[in-house]
């Protein structure tokens, strides 16, 4: 008998059954007593990906099957590589409690975890007055000094293709070229730990603290990588944030290293796109662009 009987064909089958208690119960039952959990009735927790429930005081994250992700055994290897990364480096995180799989109708791969308790830094910047934010900045900043260092390789992302190979044609016809000349005069180290989604919902601000947390998309990087999401979607490229963050972290220039970090992201011509708002994309554009937002002359 299989503890889980929906069937998962295509994306859209997992899409429509990951949010479902009455299909998941079953199987997160036996998974809790496979682990010697206690066991109580699942809550649905929102997740772009994953089938996440909380579970009394844990919280199971559970991988599609691999039929419709192919990807998803190296997520899971991901997310639990980047949860023991924080433990070790005495970071805040979510508390891993147990991590593999369970052969079913597929194979499942899981991580059980003690989640952080808190909000995220969208609710948090609502109400937070300016030092509150710089000093959570601050805290930020001293947690990437440790977070984004050296690493070997832990999955197969490659990084490096996945950022050369992007769309930067869709910008403007030179700025391919002149992002390959830009990068070739700037080099950096390729194989720092990357988070590489630091954006509002993975930032969980605790008593005190800033935690991270949904580490399944993290890779081998340069460092200046982590400051895009974080800069323009988390902090949204305000005064206060900005300047606790320029304050603790280990970067000598905020704007250079916020331009290479755009360079060397897959999606850096979405982002250039959005900062630029329908204004001509050129590399020189988007360097005044840059020094504007973030308040350097």
């Amino acid at each position: 008998m299989d503890y889980f009987e929906t069937q998962i064909n295509q994306w859209s089958d997992w899409v429509a059954a990951r949010q479902n208690t009455t299909v998941f119960e079953p199987l997160i039952k036996q998974i809790y007593s496979s682990e010697n959990e206690p066991f109580k009735t699942p809550e649905v927790v929102v997740d772009e990906t994953a089938a996440v429930f909380a579970v009394g005081p844990t919280q199971i994250m559970i991988f599609p099957p691999s039929n419709v992700a192919a990807d998803t055994r190296e997520r899971y290897q991901t997310e639990r590589f980047g949860l023991t990364r924080m433990t070790r480096l005495k970071l805040t995180a979510p508390e891993l409690l147990h991590a593999g799989f369970i052969f079913d109708a597929y194979q499942f791969y899981y991580v059980i975890y003690r989640p952080l308790a808190g909000v995220n830094l969208t609710d948090f910047a609502a109400t937070a007055e300016p030092l509150a934010k710089s000093t959570l900045a601050r805290q930020i900043g001293t947690a990437l000094n440790r977070l984004n260092g050296e690493v070997g390789a832990f999955n197969k992302i490659d990084n490096d293709q996945a950022s050369a190979t992007a769309d930067w044609d869709a910008l403007s016809a030179n700025f391919k070229a002149e992002r390959a000349d830009f990068l070739a005069s700037h080099p950096v180290a390729e194989n720092d730990f990357v988070h590489y989604q630091l954006i509002p919902e993975n930032l969980v601000v605790t008593s005190g603290q800033v935690g991270f947390r949904h580490f399944a998309t993290a890779r081998q990087a340069p460092r200046q990588t982590e400051l895009v999401p974080l800069v323009i979607d988390a902090f949204a490229m305000d005064a206060d944030f900005l300047s606790g963050l320029k304050a603790t972290l280990s970067s000598n220039d905020l704007l250079m290293d916020l331009l290479l970090g755009l360079l060397w992201r897959a999606d850096g011509p979405a982002y250039v796109q959005r900062l630029m708002a329908g204004q001509p994309t050129t590399f020189a554009a988007l360097q005044t662009k840059l020094a504007t937002l973030i308040n350097i002359e």
